[in-house]
């Protein structure tokens, strides 16, 4: 399906726009442009599942079990006379800066934009919410190299071996973190993707993820920005507490003063009555007071500056307080000036995510953008104490085959100052039951369909799976930053191209049978399957199509890529006919579609 997935690109201006792409290397044979275009195709030929191996390491483009090079099919379907060597596409990569990459982005943008767009407007004319899931996946790289940027040791297990590479977001880093749009359980949109040094904190990665995804959609929910209004509130009580505890320390730092001065006058005025005339039991009187005044002066200065630290404490504890204020009140303009330029938002939009980012600064966050958090406690230890709250008598609810769950209500979590949605929810494993917390802002819908809603984000997982199964995602075909970010945004695309082009694959269908129907509905048939069969590719002036091979999945189904159908009729396929006239034509040449 290769050539198919290249002409697609091609009739919708993807390749034109990478061929605008600024990378700063010269042109000998081929440009570098092609040859990011090459490093695309080589992506997408791993949607050819078991049965077609892609690309797994650069080299694969030269030497592996079916070289794409070699293809000159694939190369004209992707706008080109024919491929480069790999050693060339991985110097292009090398060459690569932040400008190709953000360039190879807009580009990107600018024809996934119409897709995106079609999926979020279907949503919302049917009134459903959209769902944005958020997820990271994990990349090891050999534990000798020192070539790959900003590579780190980490909680990143491989057969329970810490390895080399990007650590997991929930052991406190982040690698290549991805949001995708799900408009059904068995769909999902890839929106963004960015890959993360190991030491990356997870707010970071969930912001920029949003923002990207918010740019991708076109929509965004409601700001919520009397919710800011609330905090500020409490933080201008919490600051007049502070500036009312400076008040007193400062008095009480000014009375100890006083004392002080008061003490070492009396000892000066004792000093000067000693000298003169004085009778003796006045002065043992005097000398006793004398010695109680400066055992106390020690004690005194302790207490001075002990008040003094204190206060200074509380000044400095008021200036970061100040400057909350203020970020609060400039976020607070911002969501209303946000607000503003939104005059017709969505009414729900929904994050779903693990438990690496479900941190009390996340969901804050989450919840003042608009949105709607659903995830799962961070740490067994709120578990712990919210089955210590339980009743004997609490009603546990089936909600699967072997999980149960019982609601808690609203409850605040450290953290985040809104009250959130609690359940408890409990799988039994053999005679042990294993615990955790499920979390969501907003009224709590009934537990059976909370349960599943949540699970349904075994969609981005199953991408994942799909991104380093398929894709080989997890295996960094560069060492050079450009190409790693590069490679990020090529398996996404990949993997959104071969669900968009199944609407136009079957307009395309010279018949549309049942069982080109049932295989072109399902993605997984057709790069599992259909990308598996032979068929003939037929060029010509008028246009392109593709002949299936009678054996194979789609028998004689005839697929007009472009222009007019140019098929004669079957003669047999791999089978050379004789013309017999006084010139011999050479039998057309059948060819497996990757």
């Amino acid at each position: 399906m290769l050539v198919a997935f290249g002409e697609f690109v091609q009739q919708h201006g993807l390749l034109e726009r990478l061929r605008q792409v600024p990378i700063g290397q010269k042109t000998l044979v081929f440009t570098p442009q092609a040859k990011l275009i090459e490093f695309l195709a080589g992506i997408t030929r791993t949607c050819g599942g078991a049965g077609v191996s892609g690309i797994e390491h650069l080299e694969d483009l030269n030497f592996g079990p079916h070289p794409l090079v070699r293809d000159r099919c694939v190369a004209q379907a992707w706008g080109q006379e024919r491929f480069a060597h790999y050693s060339s596409v991985s110097r292009t990569l090398k060459a690569g800066d932040d400008q190709t990459v953000a360039a190879v982005e807009a580009a990107i943008t600018a024809f996934s934009r119409p897709f995106i767009e079609a999926s979020v407007s279907e949503l919302l004319r049917r009134g459903q919410p959209l769902v944005y899931d958020f997820d990271l996946t994990g990349q090891a790289v050999s534990s000798t190299s020192t070539t790959y940027p900003e590579a780190a040791f980490g909680s990143l297990r491989v057969n329970d071996q810490v390895r080399l590479g990007y650590p997991h977001l929930r052991w406190g880093r982040c690698q290549l973190a991805r949001v995708c749009l799900s408009p059904r359980t068995d769909e999902r949109v890839w929106l963004a993707g960015f890959h993360h040094p190991g030491d990356t904190v997870s707010a970071a990665c969930l912001q920029e993820l949003l923002r990207a995804a918010e740019a991708q959609t076109g929509v965004r929910p409601r700001r919520r920005p009397e919710l800011v209004a609330q905090r500020i509130e409490g933080l201008q009580a919490v600051m007049e507490r502070t500036r009312r505890l400076i008040a007193q320390q400062q008095l009480k730092l000014n009375q100890l003063g006083q004392t002080q001065a008061t003490l070492i006058g009396k000892c000066y005025h004792a000093e000067q009555v000693q000298k003169g005339p004085i009778p003796a039991g006045k002065l043992a009187h005097l000398q006793k007071q004398v010695a109680s005044w400066h055992k106390r002066q020690p004690r005194l200065i302790q207490q001075i500056t002990l008040a003094e630290r204190v206060l200074a404490e509380h000044r400095a504890r008021l200036v970061e307080q100040e400057s909350q204020l203020a970020e609060l009140r400039a976020w607070q303009a911002q969501l209303t000036a946000d607000n503003q330029a939104n005059p017709d938002p969505p009414p729900h939009i929904e994050a779903r995510m693990d438990a690496g980012f479900a941190s009390g600064e996340n969901l804050t966050w989450l919840v003042e953008m608009g949105y709607w958090p659903d995830t799962k406690a961070p740490n067994g230890r709120t578990t712990t104490v919210l089955r210590a709250e339980l009743p004997r008598s609490a009603a546990w609810q089936a909600v699967g085959d072997n999980a149960e769950m019982v609601l808690i209500g609203e409850h605040g979590l450290y953290g985040c100052p809104y009250p959130l949605s609690l359940a408890v929810e409990r799988f039994k494993i053999g005679s042990h039951f294993k615990y955790a917390t499920l979390i969501r802002y907003g009224p709590a819908p009934k537990l059976a369909a909370w349960f599943a809603h949540y699970n349904a984000r075994q969609t981005i997982e199953a991408g994942n799976k799909e991104l380093k199964g398929t894709f080989h995602v997890q295996h960094l075909m560069s060492h050079s930053p450009a190409g790693i970010r590069l490679q990020v945004v090529f398996t996404g695309l990949a993997a959104n191209i071969a669900r968009w082009c199944r609407p136009w694959l079957q307009t395309c269908a010279a018949e549309p049978t049942p069982t080109v129907i049932r295989m072109l509905t399902s993605t997984k048939h057709l790069v599992r399957v259909a990308a598996n069969s032979a068929a003939l590719v037929q060029r010509t002036s008028a246009g392109l199509g593709l002949l299936f091979a009678p054996a194979s999945a789609l028998p004689g189904a005839i697929f007009t890529l472009r222009g007019i159908d140019a098929f004669q009729l079957p003669l047999g396929f791999h089978r050379p006919i004789k013309i017999t006239t006084d010139s011999t034509k050479v039998a057309l040449v059948a060819q497996n579609l990757r």
